[in-house]
């Protein structure tokens, strides 16, 4: 699915308040932080109905991790920052920046069909779960002969590094992997 077609892309989590001018924690997911800029509209839903302009944003270190300090447009105080913590960030498909050849956006994967270079198919995308050392595909295993150690009921955790990827293709809708993860 091109970038075009997503209406929202997700690229933070709101965390708690930063002192009480209205500043607040945020946990950014995008691999382009530096386009989010004093002046950015984001939005705090989904469908894109409500937004939040940036005021001011700075970097800072959060427990060694890196962490955004936002001060939204008419959010002044502790109280309303509070209101917003744990809402997810959005922005407009359409304000994304654009993608060199071969490089895709993590939420392209949901729904793509997942099978072994043979061509045997295993199952979808159903979620891309974001982890300090690398990406996970969770993959609803669709074949009844698929067993392997990296299952848990029917779902499929692969990595998302070269070990185990052999191709992706977004237009297409398909991850071909070189082998099925087992973890001990």
């Amino acid at each position: 699915m091109p970038q075009d077609d997503v209406n929202a892309r997700l690229i933070g989590v709101i965390g708690k308040p930063h002192g009480i001018k209205g500043e607040i924690n945020v946990m950014l997911l995008t691999d382009y932080p530096n386009t989010i800029l004093k002046g950015s509209v984001l939005f705090v839903d989904q469908d894109l109905s409500i937004p939040v302009e940036i005021d001011s944003i700075r970097q800072k270190t959060l427990k060694g991790r890196e962490v955004s300090v936002i001060k939204f447009a008419g959010i002044d105080d502790r109280d309303e920052a509070q209101k917003l913590k744990g809402k997810n960030l959005y922005r407009s498909g359409s304000e994304v920046p654009a993608l060199e050849d071969g490089k895709f956006w993590v939420d392209d994967l949901i729904g793509c069909s997942v099978l072994l270079k043979s061509g045997i198919i295993i199952g979808k995308v159903q979620d891309v779960d974001v982890l300090a050392s690398n990406e996970n595909l969770v993959v609803l295993i669709e074949n009844p002969d698929i067993k392997t150690s990296g299952m848990v009921g029917n779902i499929l955790y692969v990595p998302l590094i070269e070990d185990y990827i052999e191709d992706i293709d977004i237009h297409g809708k398909k991850v071909v992997l070189k082998k099925l993860p087992e973890y001990i």
